[in-house]
């Protein structure tokens, strides 16, 4: 029996959501009250009390949110900021684009979050903080990292776009460093109804400026601007939608785990790098993502089962065209450049029923024969 298996079902979840969800919307409609109200509210105080941090601020997208973080933390031309290159290009870009300059290290074989022994031999005078990725939904070793900040006076920016209700002793994600950024895009383990981002943080310092940065870098009075901002902001319509979700995101995450433990058990005598957990929830499986020598291989096989899978990321960032100018080599990270060659992700989305799961596992097992 033949399956077709997406990377993600957004449908499914849609219609857990969907009962409640229309007559809200259709009341923001009906009082076009669009842009920052009441819904941008809830869910700012939401999130925050959710993250168990004091702060909250919505805004566009991901990446702004990691703009307005580095903003808030006044990171300008010249500045370093060491990141891992095995992330998503906005870790990255977000520091580019305000005139600062990316710094690489590489990341941990075993979870590809960045390596915490390898940071400190990358500071100089001119390093302003460190972004961490929560990569895949996996909380990085934020005591080591926040140890090495703490030594060197460096600010810790969290890259939560990945991992938002991942846990550890009781720290949520977006409560381990100064500042965080949380991305709300459709596919994400709370997932809008198009883009959306939040700030984190337990600073009223970094709250204050990042608000005003927000809004063009305006304070109460209108058309005043006291700093040069951008314009970020959240419209009630997507913010309603993720207040709507929010109460089922830490089912969503258990049944994530539940997921990647199920495939962890069943594919655990092949010749695969599986994701390392305990099942305790530093690990929310944001994508279920397996190390194969023969990746490609492996890819277009279940692609012929009907099997759709997912490989982040095919080049790191520090081999992109873009980051030429950074002087890096091939060769420069091995770990990351490794990961970027042997990772492949499996469909572990919530609402995946068990014959689906199964059939998975089936067509994996069939490729290794």
């Amino acid at each position: 029996m033949s399956m077709n298996i997406p990377l993600i079902d957004l449908k499914r979840q849609y219609k857990k959501v969907e009962k409640g969800l229309i007559p809200k919307l259709r009341e923001i409609l009906s009082e076009q009250k669009l842009i920052l109200g009441n819904y941008c509210i809830k869910l700012e105080k939401a999130i925050a009390e959710f993250s168990g941090v004091p702060y909250a601020l919505s805004c566009s997208n991901g990446t702004d949110a990691l703009i307005l973080a580095l903003m808030a933390l006044d990171i300008k031309r010249g500045d370093e900021v060491i990141t891992t290159p095995y992330t998503f290009f906005s870790t990255a870009s977000s520091i580019a684009l305000l005139g600062g300059t990316p710094v690489f290290v590489d990341i941990d074989g075993k979870d590809m979050t960045i390596n915490p022994d390898l940071i400190e031999r990358a500071i100089t005078p001119k390093t302003r903080a460190i972004i961490v990725v929560h990569l895949f939904g996996k909380l990085c070793d934020m005591d080591r990292v926040r140890k090495v900040a703490e030594k060197h006076r460096l600010a810790v920016v969290e890259d939560m776009a990945q991992s938002l209700g991942a846990r550890r002793n009781d720290i949520a994600s977006g409560a381990f460093g100064d500042i965080a950024a949380a991305s709300f895009y459709p596919t994400k383990n709370l997932g809008g109804i198009g883009e959306g981002g939040m700030v984190l943080t337990k600073r009223a310092d970094l709250f204050g400026r990042a608000k005003k940065l927000r809004v063009h870098g305006a304070g109460d009075q209108a058309y005043r601007h006291e700093m040069i901002g951008i314009n970020s902001r959240l419209d009630e319509i997507k913010a309603c939608a993720l207040a709507e979700k929010l109460p089922y995101l830490e089912g969503w995450n258990r049944k994530r785990i539940e997921n990647a433990l199920y495939y962890n058990r069943k594919l655990a005598d092949l010749p695969v790098g599986l994701p390392d957990t305990e099942g305790k929830g530093d690990h929310i499986f944001h994508q279920y993502v397996v190390r194969v020598e023969r990746r490609d291989e492996l890819k277009a096989y279940l692609q012929q089962k009907g099997v759709q899978t997912g490989i982040y990321y095919p080049l790191p960032l520090h081999l992109q065209d873009c980051f030429a100018y950074l002087g890096y080599k091939k060769g420069a990270f091995k770990e990351a450049e490794l990961a970027s060659l042997t990772s492949l992700a499996l469909p572990v989305y919530p609402e995946m029923k068990k014959v689906e799961k199964e059939y998975v596992i089936a067509s994996v097992r069939e490729f290794f024969g």
